[in-house]
């Protein structure tokens, strides 16, 4: 299919129509919000295994979330009309095998992207009240619950970006090409730093992994551990497959999904070099949030450092917000559309988005915003729902390939495919099992944030009995889907 300028609308079989209004550099701006998690999750890395080790998790799995791109290019291809990506892979392949799995994947990958919503929200809120309204104290007391400035102004991103996702995914991605183009700023001088300052000491890069009597299992369990906690951000360029029914040519999502997967590769072996020989580990260690603005000091002009860090620190985590709500209200709609989650998540509204699903994650949010005092403890938790979705959707090409071996597939790769996926899944499995039961050797989880993460896919489960049991037996009970002729 050609690209144009007008909007083209495809049909679904069982779901309403979308509008391929997408290119695949549309895609790719909305998955550079994943380079911008360096901003927010690097600087403990660093602080609690070093800035070398922390560059080799880092882009470890980063390099593993490059390569299954490839595996889910091919997925992608084979179900070119399927919105939701990942998890709905996952439920293709194991539906005749284990039908909850579609709902365990699908819900965790869904929590996944969603919880860090009012995460990253709150963070932005809190350094805007500390930098420009640093006297401002109010606090609104609703007996219940109290609500201060900085919870106002998370709830207050929250709502603004919800605005251009209601009106489609290109308008979602303009947003990030603005902010993209000023996280580019502070990546590229962090790449550079080495030639460019003379700050930069390779004595910063200190290896902490692997130490004699101080780490588990020579330093394995360790590594597990941040892989584990690491590993959404680094396999979150897998959002682009999320957009594929709405890509304008076949070729857009095979096309943003290897790019993006190089990109982050990329920023994740370059810039943790870079700002890794400007701030020591024990300065990472006294304030791991202080980290990037550390190293702009000492490569910025004076007078120019605190206002510039933290615009981009705030554009970076914007940037999630957004990609989180995009994705995540895809993964959700696809999963109704194949009978996972209620089917009131099922429909679209005029401008053929899924609305529900991003008011749903919005509602969500703003109510971890309120009630969750360490909101925290729910994103650890909730990385095991992710990586299991991504676990079973590597280990479901492997089923794909053998139970459907003659399925129209545009993009196939070759042979090696097959043990390379063997080989992901083997790894995947061990850094889910090693990562969420040893979560607590990286000082931000523990029990608590286990069987939270455990509640949440028994959730899916629970959701997936309502579809299947009760209003899958209703028919009458069905909303109509919008179509084409509804949109304005």
């Amino acid at each position: 299919m050609t690209q144009s300028s007008h909007t083209v609308t495809v049909q679904h079989t069982d779901a309403t129509p979308l509008h391929r209004t997408l290119g695949w550099r549309d895609a790719f701006a909305l998955a550079m919000a994943v380079s911008g998690g360096l901003f927010v999750s690097f600087g403990p890395t660093m602080a609690a295994i070093g800035a070398l080790s922390a560059m080799f998790i880092w882009a470890l799995a980063a390099a593993v979330g490059w390569v299954q791109n490839h595996l889910f290019a091919e997925m992608a291809s084979m179900f070119p009309d399927k919105p939701g990506g990942v998890p709905v892979y996952a439920h293709e392949a194991w539906k005749t095998r284990f039908a909850p799995a579609g709902a365990l994947a699908t819900f965790g990958y869904w929590f996944g992207w969603s919880a860090v919503i009012s995460i990253v929200s709150l963070t932005a809120g809190g350094l805007i009240r500390a930098r420009w309204l640093p006297e401002v104290a109010w606090a609104m007391d609703l007996g219940f619950v109290q609500v201060g400035v900085a919870q106002l102004i998370g709830i207050g991103l929250i709502l603004a970006l919800m605005v251009p996702n209601l009106f489609g995914a290109q308008p979602a991605a303009w947003v990030n090409k603005f902010f993209g183009a000023l996280l580019l700023i502070p990546l590229l001088v962090f790449v550079v730093a080495p030639v460019i300052s003379g700050q930069w000491d390779v004595a910063n890069l200190t290896w902490g992994l692997g130490q004699s009597g101080a780490d588990h299992w020579g330093g394995w369990q360790d590594a597990a551990v941040w892989l584990y906690l690491v590993g959404w951000t680094a396999y979150g360029t897998e959002m682009c497959a999320a957009f594929t029914p709405e890509y304008r040519s076949n070729k857009d999502a095979r096309r943003a999904l290897s790019t993006s997967g190089g990109y982050t590769f990329m920023m994740f072996a370059l810039v943790p070099i870079g700002i890794g020989g400007l701030v020591s580990q024990a300065d990472a260690a006294a304030d791991p949030t202080a980290v990037f603005v550390n190293g702009f000091a000492s490569v910025l002009p004076a007078g120019f450092t605190g206002d510039i860090a933290l615009l981009i620190t705030i554009g970076a985590l914007l940037m999630g917000v957004n990609a989180s709500m995009a994705d995540g209200s895809r993964a959700l709609y696809g999963a109704a559309v194949d009978g996972l989650v209620p089917r009131q998540l099922e429909t679209l509204n005029r401008r053929q988005v899924p609305a529900r699903a991003i008011v749903a994650a919005v509602i969500m949010n703003i109510l971890l915003i309120l009630f969750v005092s360490n909101p925290i403890s729910i994103l650890v938790a909730a990385n095991m729902g992710y990586l299991l979705a991504i676990l079973l959707a590597v280990s479901g090409f492997l089923l794909l390939r053998k139970d459907r071996p003659d399925a129209p597939r545009t993009f196939k790769l070759g042979r090696w495919a097959g043990p390379l996926a063997v080989v992901l899944t083997v790894y995947g499995a061990a850094v889910l099992l090693v990562g969420a039961l040893s979560s607590e050797l990286s000082g931000y989880g523990g029990p608590l944030e286990l069987a939270i993460g455990v509640g949440i896919l028994l959730l899916s489960l629970l959701l997936f009995v309502i579809r299947r049991r009760f209003q899958d037996r209703l028919p009458l009970l069905r909303e109509p889907h919008a179509d084409a002729s509804s949109t304005p």
